[in-house]
C-alpha cells in the first residue's frame, strides 16, 4: 500500500505537532477515562503496526460513544487506509473535515483516502486546502510534501519539503522526503547532497536508506558510502 518504508512512516507521521488553535476536536478531557484510555491504546497499536484490527477495535469503542469525535475519525481512518478499506476510510474523514473544517491534518487524509479511490481531483484539492492552512509546521509541510509526491506532484512535494527543513532543520524526515522526490525527478546529486546534509549533521539513519526503494541506490554514491559501513 504504501511506496515509504514502516520507519520512514512512523518518522513522518511523528514529525510535528499540528499548531492551530481553532481545531474543532473532543479534548482528550472531554472524553471519559476508559475512552481515553481506548483511543490511546488504538494510537499506539497504529503506529506500531502491531495491530490494525486491535487499532480499529478500540477506535471503534470511542466512536460508538462519541460520534462526532474528530480526533478519533481521524485515527480510524488512517487505519481503515492501512487496512485497504479506502471508501469507509474517506466516509470517516469526511464527517472529521465537517467537523474540524480548520484541522490542516484532517484534509491530508482526506487527500490520501481520495487518492486511494482513484478520486485525484478530489485528492489534489484536498492537498491544496491542507497547504491553506499549514504555516510554520514542519511534520505537516513533511505530510503536505509525500501526499503531492504520491499525486504525482513533484515540484509541488519539492516546494513542500523544502519549506520543512527551512521551518526546521532538525528534522529528519524532511531531509528523506527531500532526497526522494530529488530521485523521482532523476536529480541524484542533489539527492546525494541532501542526504550527505542529513548524515553529517547525525540526524539521518542508514537502514532507513536501505529500505526505501527510492533511496536505497544512493548507498552505492561514493560520498555517501561511509555512512553505511558497519
Amino acid at each position: 500500500m504504501f511506496t515509504l518504508c514502516l520507519r520512514f512512516l512512523v518518522v513522518l507521521i511523528g514529525a510535528g505537532v499540528p499548531g492551530f488553535l481553532a481545531q474543532a476536536q473532543v479534548p482528550t478531557s472531554s472524553r471519559p477515562a476508559e475512552l481515553n484510555i481506548q483511543y490511546h491504546r488504538a494510537e499506539t497499536a497504529y503506529r506500531s503496526g502491531a495491530s490494525m484490527l486491535e487499532a480499529k477495535a478500540r477506535v471503534d469503542r470511542v466512536l460508538e460513544s462519541l460520534p462526532e469525535d474528530a480526533e478519533a475519525l481521524k485515527l480510524r481512518a488512517r487505519v481503515l487506509l492501512r487496512m485497504n478499506r479506502s471508501a469507509e476510510a474517506l466516509k470517516d474523514i469526511e464527517e472529521a473535515v465537517r467537523l474540524s473544517p480548520k484541522d490542516a491534518e484532517s484534509y491530508l487524509i482526506l487527500s490520501e483516502a481520495a487518492r486511494y479511490t482513484s478520486d485525484f481531483q478530489r485528492a489534489e484539492r484536498a492537498l491544496e486546502q491542507a497547504a491553506a492552512l499549514v504555516f510554520d509546521d514542519a511534520g505537516l509541510h513533511v505530510q503536505l510534501s509525500w501526499n503531492a509526491e504520491q499525486l504525482g506532484l513533484l515540484d509541488k512535494a519539492e516546494a513542500f519539503a523544502r519549506t520543512a527543513l527551512a521551518l526546521d532543520a532538525s528534522t529528519a524526515a524532511g531531509y528523506y522526503q527531500l532526497a526522494r522526490v530529488f530521485m523521482l525527478k532523476n536529480q541524484t546529486d542533489a539527492a546525494t547532497v541532501i542526504l550527505l546534509q542529513g548524515f553529517e549533521q547525525e540526524r539521518l539513519d542508514a537502514s532507513v536508506v536501505n529500505a526505501d526503494s527510492v533511496l536505497a541506490p544512493l548507498k552505492d554514491v561514493p560520498s555517501l558510502q561511509p555512512f553505511f559501513t558497519p
